[in-house]
């Protein structure tokens, strides 16, 4: 069989399992056409058409349906092997995957207690914003922020998040922002291009409306189309920035942000972070610490964010020795 078939299979696998070829395309790090081209030569190869081209997009037909999760399972097994083929030696060895805001701002600030508890570790964070398929790619587990995930995976939910405006001390008191104001006229406003899919990810008019908050143009700060959670933005006093509460956290902790308008003005996500791996993949003893190690931090943490959003807090609540 040609490498090229092998590929066109990929493609097919992941287009059924994710709904679509732009998703699929979105998973396996390449473009919607190499998705599309990649399953023509399969279908060239066969002799038949796999899937039905249609106006409104592409569906499997009954057969490719009928042998999706073959494949599903046949991309498993092939990791597995390759897994027993590299032996003991990699038994220190934990790849992980994860949205680049969230390595920087969150993961980072926690790594050091592992690496305390298990120094031998050879741990390889892939930071990046790109859908690692784990089913073929080399790591052993993949944090994202996102829907539920398909039956191929194990999942924990780690924690939801909530959006909310933050700035920097000098900014708000620059503007005068604090709890007591209603009005973002004349606030310069950051505003982030394709921020997430999450439909319930609040933009600027979302969160004024919900809050009842008197604007004239909300059009009136920088715009990016590519940066990120914006956090630094805040930092460097561009703007007010609607950030998650878990990629700002540590900047809160440190100081470096406030919450001009307080923690219970937060619009609450649709999508939360999950740890992912292949079910009935089996993980090394390391492997399976780092992920009851994670588990049990990201427990800690979701019972602080309820704590905050919902008694509140000042920037006291931060400092070590108080409740």
């Amino acid at each position: 069989m040609k490498i090229a078939h092998l590929n066109g299979l990929r493609a097919l696998e992941a287009a059924v399992r994710t709904g679509s070829f732009r998703a699929a395309a979105d998973e396996l790090g390449v473009t919607t056409a190499a998705v599309g081209q990649q399953i023509r030569t399969l279908e060239a190869h066969l002799g038949r058409q796999l899937f039905l081209r249609t106006s409104t997009g592409v569906q499997p037909n009954e057969d490719t349906r009928l042998v999706s999760d073959k494949l599903t399972s046949s991309f498993s097994v092939i990791e597995n092997v390759i897994a027993q083929l590299k032996g003991r030696g990699q038994g220190n060895r934990v790849a992980v995957t994860l949205p680049r805001s969230f390595a920087e701002n969150w993961l980072v600030g926690h790594l050091s207690g592992f690496y305390r508890m298990n120094s031998e570790i050879d741990l390889r964070l892939d930071a990046s914003n790109r859908m690692v398929d784990l089913l073929i790619e080399d790591f052993d587990f993949a944090i994202r922020y996102g829907p539920p995930s398909t039956d191929t995976y194990d999942e924990k939910i780690l924690f939801g998040d909530y959006v909310l405006p933050v700035c920097s001390p000098e900014f708000a008191n620059r503007f005068e922002l604090s709890e007591c104001k209603t009005s973002l006229i004349g606030v310069p406003l950051v505003h982030l291009g394709d921020r997430t899919p999450d439909p319930d990810w609040a933009d600027w008019d979302m969160w004024s409306s919900a809050f009842g908050f008197e604007t004239d143009s909300i059009q009136t700060g920088p715009q990016f189309t590519k940066l990120g959670s914006g956090l630094q933005a805040a930092i460097s006093g561009h703007g007010l920035v609607l950030c998650g509460v878990t990629e700002a956290y540590n900047a809160i902790e440190r100081g470096l942000v406030v919450i001009p308008f307080g923690p219970t003005r937060n619009c609450p996500t649709g999508y939360k972070y999950r740890l992912l791996s292949v079910r009935g993949r089996s993980h090394s003893e390391l492997q399976k610490q780092f992920k009851d190690w994670i588990i049990e931090i990201a427990e800690g943490f979701r019972l602080t964010l309820h704590t905050l959003i919902s008694k509140g807090f000042s920037y006291e609540y931060f400092q070590p020795g108080t409740e």
